[in-house]
C-alpha cells in the first residue's frame, strides 16, 4: 500500500511495513521514492493543476516510475482520484481516497518523515501561494467599480451626516443666538459663522464680511444686539465648537470626495459620466454591483432602477408602472418639462445602456465621445419636443 504526498517541495511516496489491516500508527510507513521539483515555474504548474484536481505530466511519469503494477495507491483528494484513474489507464493502480490514513500521519509527520527544513519549506509554500493566487485577486486599475459604489455610499452618507449635525448646532446654538438661524439658511456656512464668532457679543469684533454682503452682516450685528437668547457656559461652547468644527471636515472631505469621484468615473466609465453625470451613473453602477452588471442589463430594466417597489405595488395593484428610477434625477429629465419625461426617461434608458456596453465591454473607450454625442442626440430632440408641445398650445 503507498501514500501519495504533494508539498511545496514535489512529490513523496510513503509505502507501508506492516501488514496490519489497520493503521494506528504513522511508524508503520517509510519514504519510498521522491521527487523533488527542478524549478519555480514547474513547482507553480504543478500546484496549479493540483488545486484543480488535474494530474501533471511530472507526477503522471513519477507514478509510473516508482510503483507497480496492480499496487494500491491511497490520496487524499476525491478529484485527484478520478483524475489518475483517466491518466493512468495503461498503468493500471489500485487508487483510493482515505482522510483517515492522512490525519494519522499529519500528526507527527515532521517528526517521522522530515523531507527537507520546515522553514525552508514554508518559505516555499508562501512563494507558491502567492503566485497562485495572486492573479486571482488581482484587481486592475481601470477596473476599480467597487472603489466607485463604496465612494458613492460614503458620499450619500456624508450627506446625511452634515445635514443631522447641522440641526443639532442649530438647536444647540440657538439656546444662545436663536435668530442666526433664520438669517443663514446654508448650514456649512452657519457652522463656520458659529466657528468664527464664538458668541453673539463677539460679532462687531470679527469681519465676515468674507461670507456675507452688507446688508446681511448689518442684520446679523443688529439681531446680535437685541437678542433673547440666554448666556452660554464655557463646557457648552467646548461642545458646539467641537461640533462645528466637524462639520467643516465633513464637507472638506465632502468636496475631495466628490473630485476623486468625478475622475475615477471618467476613467472607468467615460461614456456613461458623459451622457448621464458622474454622480447618477455612480449610482447605477452601485445599485447594480458592478459596470458589468449594468451593461448586461436592457434599457427597460436601466429606465426603472431604484423604483422597484413601485414597480412591483403597481404590477400587485394592477395600476400604471412607474416611468423612471434612478435616471429621473439627471439633468436632460429633472430639467426638461413634464410633458415628456416619460419619453425622454425611455430614450436616455436606451443611449445609457449602450454607453455602459461600451465602457464595460469594449476594448477602447473613445475618450467618452459616444456618451457624449447621444446626449446631443437627445438635447436635439428635447428642442424638437419642445418647439412642438409649443406649436401645439
Amino acid at each position: 500500500m503507498f501514500l501519495l504526498i504533494e508539498n511545496s517541495n514535489g512529490f513523496t511516496v510513503l509505502k507501508r511495513n506492516s501488514m496490519k489491516k489497520k493503521v494506528s500508527r504513522d511508524h508503520d510507513f517509510e519514504i519510498h521514492s521522491i521527487y523533488n521539483y527542478q524549478t519555480r515555474n514547474e513547482a507553480i504548474k504543478s500546484s496549479e493543476k493540483l488545486t484543480k484536481g488535474k494530474v501533471p505530466k511530472n507526477l503522471k511519469k513519477f507514478l509510473k516510475n516508482n510503483i507497480k503494477l496492480g499496487a494500491l495507491l491511497i490520496v487524499n483528494d476525491q478529484r485527484l482520484k478520478f483524475s489518475l484513474k483517466k491518466k493512468l489507464k495503461e498503468h493500471t493502480l489500485r487508487i483510493k481516497k482515505k482522510n483517515g490514513i492522512f490525519r494519522a500521519l499529519r500528526k507527527n509527520a515532521s517528526k517521522n518523515f522530515v523531507l527537507i527544513d520546515p522553514k525552508k519549506e514554508k518559505s516555499k509554500t508562501l512563494s507558491i501561494v502567492h503566485s497562485l493566487f495572486g492573479e486571482k485577486i488581482k484587481i486592475a486599475s481601470s477596473k476599480l467599480d467597487g472603489m466607485i459604489v463604496h465612494a458613492i455610499k460614503l458620499l450619500d452618507e456624508l450627506d446625511r451626516g452634515i445635514n443631522g449635525y447641522s440641526m443639532r448646532l442649530r438647536e444647540w446654538f440657538g439656546w444662545h443666538f436663536p435668530e442666526l438661524s433664520g438669517l443663514i439658511t446654508d448650514n456649512i456656512l452657519y457652522a463656520k459663522t458659529v466657528s468664527l464668532i464664538e458668541t453673539r457679543e463677539r460679532i462687531k469684533y470679527i469681519d465676515l464680511s468674507e461670507y456675507f454682503s452688507p446688508k446681511i452682516l448689518a442684520e446679523i450685528k443688529e439681531a446680535s444686539e437685541i437678542s433673547l437668547g440666554a448666556d452660554i457656559f464655557r463646557d457648552d461652547l467646548s461642545c458646539i465648537l467641537t461640533l462645528s468644527g466637524q462639520i467643516i471636515a465633513f464637507y472638506e472631505f465632502r468636496i475631495l470626495l466628490e473630485k476623486y469621484l468625478k475622475n475615477r468615473m471618467y476613467s472607468l466609465a467615460p461614456n456613461l459620466t458623459g451622457i448621464i453625470g458622474d454622480k447618477i451613473g455612480a449610482r447605477l453602477i452601485a445599485h447594480c454591483g458592478t459596470l458589468l452588471n449594468l451593461s448586461k442589463y436592457p434599457a427597460s430594466t436601466i429606465q426603472i432602477l431604484g423604483a422597484e417597489k413601485a414597480l412591483f405595488r403597481a404590477l400587485k395593484n394592477k395600476s400604471f408602472t412607474p416611468k423612471f428610477g434612478l435616471i429621473y434625477h439627471a439633468s436632460l429629465i429633472s430639467n426638461s418639462q413634464f410633458a415628456f419625461k416619460g419619453k425622454l426617461s425611455r430614450m436616455l434608458a436606451g443611449k445609457v445602456a449602450l454607453s455602459a456596453r461600451v465602457d464595460a465591454l469594449g476594448e477602447n473607450k473613445y475618450g467618452g465621445s459616444v456618451g457624449l454625442k447621444n446626449r446631443k442626440k437627445i438635447e436635439q430632440r428635447i428642442k424638437q419636443m419642445e418647439t412642438f408641445l409649443a406649436k401645439k398650445i
